[in-house]
């Protein structure tokens, strides 16, 4: 019968623990116990889709950057979010490090290397573009991102930590599994932890269309701009003001 096809299907997917089951699935204890946490991180999507738009209106839609967004859409950020809400923490760590990626290589097509033709390869998959520390190599080519003291050492060390969650190299030093075993379950420690690297590179992707593209990506309402101050470093916030974005 199609009913018991189905019910196989969701039962060999865990998908009971991760949506269904009461009192244990990850989706309604995350929604519950890390409101505050799912709260600020949809805020931080919310922004940096805006952020995005602002490119897409003023480089217009066949901008590299703005194109790239509109491939990657749902972002990786969004995917990571619904696999945190699933408990599938380490592979919504790893949507962190492709969201970064890809906002990186926008950057690069659209502001470090702008050639057209070779974007067009990339698209075909004819060429290759940079990668990990090749990309952010590739950005302090220019000399706008030599002006902050210690971004390429942040960029360099964030790469590092999420690459590696790529092979499970670092799943000790986090102990993601603490508190689960053969299906998803609801760890809040592994919740915190995915948090903190998602203000991380949600701050580094800000900053680096801030040093790429200055008031072109900040054009939006002064609530959403109220996200940065609330979530930025005192350091990047200070550059955003003296270039009157905040």
């Amino acid at each position: 019968m199609l009913s018991e096809r189905i019910a196989k299907i969701i039962s060999s997917l865990d998908l009971g623990f991760s949506d269904s089951f009461e009192g244990e699935n990850v989706r309604d204890l995350t929604l519950s116990e890390k409101l505050d946490t799912l709260e600020q991180a949809v805020a931080l999507m919310s922004f940096e889709e805006s952020m995005n738009f602002s490119i897409f209106n003023k480089k217009r839609p066949e901008h590299p950057t703005a194109e790239i967004y509109v491939i990657d859409f749902p972002s990786d950020f969004r995917a990571s979010i619904y696999l945190l809400l699933g408990g599938y923490y380490r592979q919504a760590i790893l949507c962190l490090r492709n969201w970064l990626e890809i906002r990186l290589t926008g950057i690069y097509f659209g502001f470090i290397n702008p050639d057209k033709t070779l974007y067009e390869k990339w698209k075909q998959g004819n060429e290759r573009a940079p990668i990990t520390k090749g990309l952010v190599k590739q950005l302090f080519s220019r000399a706008e991102f030599h002006r902050v003291s210690g971004l390429r050492d942040r960029l360099d060390a964030l790469v590092n930590e999420l690459s590696g969650f790529t092979h499970c190299s670092i799943l000790q030093k986090y102990n993601l599994q603490s508190e689960t075993d053969n299906v998803p379950r609801f760890n809040p420690k592994s919740v915190d932890l995915w948090f903190d690297f998602s203000l991380r590179v949600f701050s580094e992707i800000v900053f680096c269309y801030f040093l790429a593209y200055g008031k072109d990506a900040f054009s939006m309402n002064p609530e959403e701009l109220d996200i940065l101050r609330r979530h930025l470093s005192k350091e990047y916030v200070k550059h955003l003001q003296q270039k009157g974005i905040l």
